[in-house]
């Protein structure tokens, strides 16, 4: 069992931590590898709450599989309300000071928690978050690599040391509870649902918390990879990834921005093609949010 309201294991010395993430309808050999990195995680203890929004009982017997001494699987049927719901019913379960999220198409380093926790703790902030590369499913064409597109991949490097920011990305992402308190849950309105790319939820908890007073840092000591399907590697879904960006945009109110504001010839090819798309959504979420 792990110990509750707890920050250290007095005995060993390690981080008691949460770990949390949901399952739409990813496959399970996706799934998999993720709570596979998840087992590895050392110089932590933690209690891992899978969160799936169908019941599967291949995964809950996986999960069982998994468990060991340090860490401890359970497994929860959810309704399906969308990633923002499943975080707050993540909170609400949460009985640790430390509470990590990922998601169930990344590959963790085994450091990815005691890394994350760690920061969460020696910088006194409240939401940590850290670096995100892709792991290709085939070869990206050029464009996809370009600055803007880092944004729509759920991507993030800032460097390899620690500093304070604006905003992180939920696939390799953590808060501090105990800080937060009330402050701590996510807008429902956001997030993707019922297979929707509607976006904005981490973004728009990272702005909400930093206007009360809290602090957000970013941490390259430790990386995950986001695994980058075929099924996102076509026009068709960066079209849809764009008319959704713009949507969110509009639900959440505020001004465009992008966490690498740096531009180069192939961003603005990009932006040439995929604006339009962002446009409508905007346009369209606009007169939604009017109703």
């Amino acid at each position: 069992m792990i110990d509750n309201n707890l920050t250290y294991d007095g005995q060993c010395n390690t981080i008691l931590i949460t770990i949390a993430l949901t399952r739409y309808k990813e496959p399970d050999w996706l799934l998999n590898l993720t709570l596979e990195s998840i087992a590895r995680q050392g110089e932590v203890r933690a209690k891992v709450h899978v969160l799936d929004q169908s019941f599967h009982q291949e995964t809950k017997d996986f999960c069982k599989s998994l468990c060991s001494e340090s860490i401890v699987f359970e497994y929860h049927v959810i309704l399906s309300k969308g990633c923002s719901y499943a975080r707050n019913v993540a909170i609400s379960l949460c009985q640790t000071d430390i509470l990590l999220w990922t998601d169930p198409d990344v590959v963790l380093a085994s450091d990815w928690a005691s890394c994350l926790s760690r920061t969460l703790m020696n910088k006194n902030c409240a939401i940590v978050g850290g670096k995100i590369i892709p792991r290709w499913h085939k070869i990206p064409r050029w464009y996809m690599k370009s600055n803007i597109m880092t944004d729509q991949y759920s991507l993030i490097d800032f460097g390899q040391g620690e500093k304070e920011t604006s905003r992180i990305i939920g696939g390799s992402m953590g808060i501090n509870i105990k800080q937060m308190g009330k402050e701590a849950y996510f807008n429902e309105s956001l997030g993707r649902k019922n297979g929707t790319l509607l976006g904005g939820v981490d973004a728009e908890f990272c702005e909400r918390s930093i206007q009360k007073g809290f602090k957000v840092y970013y941490t390259g000591r430790t990386v995950v990879q986001h695994q980058i399907l075929e099924s996102r590697m076509n026009l068709i879904w960066l079209s849809r990834k764009f008319y959704y960006s713009g949507f969110s945009r509009a639900i959440r109110g505020g001004r465009l921005s992008s966490m690498n504001k740096k531009k180069e010839k192939a961003d603005y090819i990009v932006l040439g093609v995929f604006a339009p798309f962002y446009i409508i959504g905007l346009l369209i979420g606009l007169l939604k949010k009017r109703k």
